[in-house]
């Protein structure tokens, strides 16, 4: 019902569009607005791809959907789309990764967060961590890295911080680090921040204040024959396997949304 009357009001409008499945690879270059209909997680997928095209999130279940970056409804939309065209709405700009996968710098950019890990959830995940010229390995239960925007997802849950959406800071968090004999981690949480010098004493996150600034980049390279990297969520993962390295920095070219109507 929502998309049929997103469809109306464009046509209303005289607005050329082309309704696509969120999950369909899509070349957005010709177009100027992007308009994701769902929730949070078709939201997410429409980031990936979006370079200087505004990004409008409208939620098409408000009642049972998650609509955190979505700015509109069925019932709002149309009036929001006019203040699109009048140049009347407010926007933000959000921040993103860049994945490089063994020096070939992966097609899309990733705005909420990643998770390396064991494909198997009961395996122990095995990997290499070298962040600012500190090398270690370590086995956990997974790597979280997370912009500031997913820094209120599964990281905060497993012990993050969460940080300003405007951040440009990126926040790395192992889950469940293996405490065995011989075993001691420095690199056990913390952010990077573009520009700022490292933190000299451990990598823990700790409190607000006490998070620990780090290099600009952090590098994996796996030690499992099956290991993962799940992006934002489930529906998109891709093999990390022995050897591989995978490179994760912020991504140059920033999201730009729609936030909301100015006076």
């Amino acid at each position: 019902e929502t998309l049929a009357e997103i469809q109306r009001i464009l046509r209303v409008q005289g607005i050329t569009y082309r309704m696509i499945y969120r999950a369909a690879q899509h070349n957005y270059a010709p177009y100027d607005l992007v308009i994701s209909v769902g929730g949070d997680g078709t939201f997410l997928e429409a980031a990936r791809g979006v370079t200087r095209q505004l990004l409008f999130g409208v939620n098409s279940d408000p009642e049972r959907s998650a609509g955190s970056f979505c700015r509109a409804d069925a019932g709002t939309f149309a009036r929001m789309l006019d203040r699109i065209l009048d140049g009347r709405v407010l926007t933000r700009t959000l921040h993103r990764m860049q994945l490089t996968l063994n020096g070939k710098p992966l097609a899309f950019k990733v705005l909420n967060d990643i998770l390396v890990a064991h494909q198997n959830p009961a395996a122990m995940s095995r990997y290499a961590i070298n962040l600012n010229g500190i090398k270690e390995e370590q086995r956990s239960s997974g790597m979280w890295i997370a912009t500031a925007v997913g820094s209120t997802a599964a990281i905060k849950s497993a012990g993050g911080q969460v940080l300003p959406r405007e951040s440009k800071a990126l926040q790395y968090l192992p889950r469940e680090l293996y405490d065995g004999p011989g075993t001691t981690y420095r690199l056990t949480g913390g952010l990077v921040q573009p520009g700022r010098a490292p933190h000299r004493a451990r990598h823990s996150l700790g409190s607000v204040e006490g998070a620990a600034s780090v290099g600009r980049a952090i590098t994996l390279r796996s030690l499992m024959r099956e290991g993962m990297v799940y992006v934002d969520g489930e529906h998109l993962k891709f093999p990390f396997r022995y050897g591989d390295r995978l490179q994760i920095s912020r991504a140059r070219d920033p999201l730009r949304v729609v936030d909301g109507a100015s006076t």
